[in-house]
Protein backbone atom coordinates (compact mmCIF):
# COMPACT_ATOMS: atom_id res chain seq x y z
CA UNK A 1 0.00 0.00 0.00
CA UNK A 2 1.64 3.51 -0.73
CA UNK A 3 1.15 6.18 1.61
CA UNK A 4 0.22 9.63 0.67
CA UNK A 5 3.28 12.23 0.06
CA UNK A 6 3.66 13.45 3.47
CA UNK A 7 2.22 10.63 5.41
CA UNK A 8 5.77 8.96 6.17
CA UNK A 9 6.82 9.57 10.14
CA UNK A 10 10.50 7.99 9.69
CA UNK A 11 12.89 6.37 7.14
CA UNK A 12 16.71 5.25 7.05
CA UNK A 13 17.76 9.48 7.84
CA UNK A 14 15.15 9.64 11.35
CA UNK A 15 12.14 11.08 11.40
CA UNK A 16 9.82 13.30 9.62
CA UNK A 17 8.39 16.23 11.20
CA UNK A 18 5.25 14.58 11.17
CA UNK A 19 7.38 11.77 12.79
CA UNK A 20 8.78 14.21 15.12
CA UNK A 21 5.53 15.35 16.09
CA UNK A 22 4.06 11.96 17.23
CA UNK A 23 7.04 11.45 19.08
CA UNK A 24 6.49 14.41 21.23
CA UNK A 25 2.79 13.93 21.52
CA UNK A 26 2.86 10.30 22.06
CA UNK A 27 5.97 10.76 24.90
CA UNK A 28 3.65 13.90 26.41
CA UNK A 29 0.20 11.93 26.06
CA UNK A 30 1.42 9.08 28.41
CA UNK A 31 3.08 11.67 31.03
CA UNK A 32 -0.50 13.42 30.61
CA UNK A 33 -2.57 10.25 31.44
CA UNK A 34 -0.22 9.08 34.34
CA UNK A 35 -0.84 12.65 35.99
CA UNK A 36 -4.03 13.11 35.36
CA UNK A 37 -5.38 9.42 36.57
CA UNK A 38 -2.64 10.06 40.08
CA UNK A 39 -4.28 13.45 41.04
CA UNK A 40 -5.86 16.24 39.65
CA UNK A 41 -4.16 17.91 36.30
CA UNK A 42 -0.84 18.54 35.15
CA UNK A 43 2.06 17.73 37.14
CA UNK A 44 5.94 16.15 37.34
CA UNK A 45 5.42 12.94 34.83
CA UNK A 46 4.13 14.90 32.59
CA UNK A 47 6.56 17.76 32.52
CA UNK A 48 9.37 14.86 32.71
CA UNK A 49 8.01 13.17 29.74
CA UNK A 50 6.98 16.55 27.51
CA UNK A 51 10.72 17.56 27.59
CA UNK A 52 11.81 14.14 26.54
CA UNK A 53 9.38 14.21 23.67
CA UNK A 54 10.35 17.65 22.53
CA UNK A 55 14.24 16.53 23.28
CA UNK A 56 13.54 13.41 21.41
CA UNK A 57 12.01 14.81 17.97
CA UNK A 58 14.74 16.71 17.85
CA UNK A 59 17.45 15.07 18.41
CA UNK A 60 15.92 12.51 15.51
CA UNK A 61 14.25 14.93 13.12
CA UNK A 62 15.76 15.12 9.65
CA UNK A 63 18.17 18.15 9.69
CA UNK A 64 15.58 19.47 6.64
CA UNK A 65 13.06 19.38 9.78
CA UNK A 66 14.70 20.44 12.43
CA UNK A 67 12.98 24.32 12.63
CA UNK A 68 9.77 22.13 12.73
CA UNK A 69 11.05 20.60 16.19
CA UNK A 70 11.57 24.02 17.41
CA UNK A 71 8.00 24.96 17.31
CA UNK A 72 6.21 22.32 17.97
CA UNK A 73 6.54 21.78 21.58
CA UNK A 74 4.11 25.34 22.02
CA UNK A 75 1.79 23.44 20.15
CA UNK A 76 1.83 19.90 21.53
CA UNK A 77 1.85 21.28 24.70
CA UNK A 78 -1.75 23.09 24.14
CA UNK A 79 -2.96 19.72 22.62
CA UNK A 80 -1.99 17.68 25.53
CA UNK A 81 -3.44 20.40 28.01
CA UNK A 82 -6.81 20.26 26.39
CA UNK A 83 -6.93 16.40 26.46
CA UNK A 84 -5.28 16.06 29.95
CA UNK A 85 -8.35 18.68 30.79
CA UNK A 86 -10.59 16.24 28.78
CA UNK A 87 -9.35 13.45 30.32
CA UNK A 88 -9.63 14.64 34.16
CA UNK A 89 -12.88 15.95 33.43
CA UNK A 90 -15.11 16.88 35.86
CA UNK A 91 -19.01 18.33 36.41
CA UNK A 92 -18.46 22.03 36.59
CA UNK A 93 -20.96 24.12 35.31
CA UNK A 94 -20.57 26.36 32.22
CA UNK A 95 -20.22 25.61 28.65
CA UNK A 96 -17.88 23.44 27.42
CA UNK A 97 -16.25 25.79 25.45
CA UNK A 98 -15.20 28.21 28.12
CA UNK A 99 -14.46 24.88 30.70
CA UNK A 100 -11.87 24.04 28.06
CA UNK A 101 -10.50 27.72 27.55
CA UNK A 102 -10.18 28.08 31.12
CA UNK A 103 -8.28 24.75 31.32
CA UNK A 104 -5.97 25.89 28.59
CA UNK A 105 -5.29 29.08 30.21
CA UNK A 106 -4.83 27.66 33.56
CA UNK A 107 -2.51 25.22 31.94
CA UNK A 108 -0.68 27.52 30.03
CA UNK A 109 0.27 29.90 33.07
CA UNK A 110 1.36 27.01 35.70
CA UNK A 111 3.29 25.07 32.97
CA UNK A 112 5.11 27.86 31.37
CA UNK A 113 8.60 26.61 33.43
CA UNK A 114 7.38 23.10 31.76
CA UNK A 115 6.88 24.53 28.67
CA UNK A 116 9.72 27.00 28.33
CA UNK A 117 12.28 24.50 29.28
CA UNK A 118 11.01 22.24 26.47
CA UNK A 119 10.93 24.63 23.59
CA UNK A 120 14.56 25.85 24.86
CA UNK A 121 15.98 22.21 25.00
CA UNK A 122 15.08 22.01 21.21
CA UNK A 123 15.96 24.98 20.55
CA UNK A 124 19.92 24.46 21.79
CA UNK A 125 19.67 20.62 20.24
CA UNK A 126 18.56 22.11 17.01
CA UNK A 127 21.30 24.51 16.88
CA UNK A 128 24.00 22.23 17.89
CA UNK A 129 22.62 19.61 15.20
CA UNK A 130 22.47 22.27 12.24
CA UNK A 131 26.13 23.96 13.62
CA UNK A 132 27.73 20.15 13.89
CA UNK A 133 25.74 19.08 10.49
CA UNK A 134 28.39 18.18 7.77
CA UNK A 135 28.08 19.86 5.12
CA UNK A 136 28.58 18.54 1.20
Amino acid sequence: MHLPAGAHVADRRGLTAMGAATIGLAIGFVGAVIDVETGSGLRNVFAICFIVGSALAALLAHHEDLKATIVMPPLIYCVLALVGAAIGHTARSGSFLKQNALELVSSLISGAPVLYAATGLALVIALVRLRTARRP
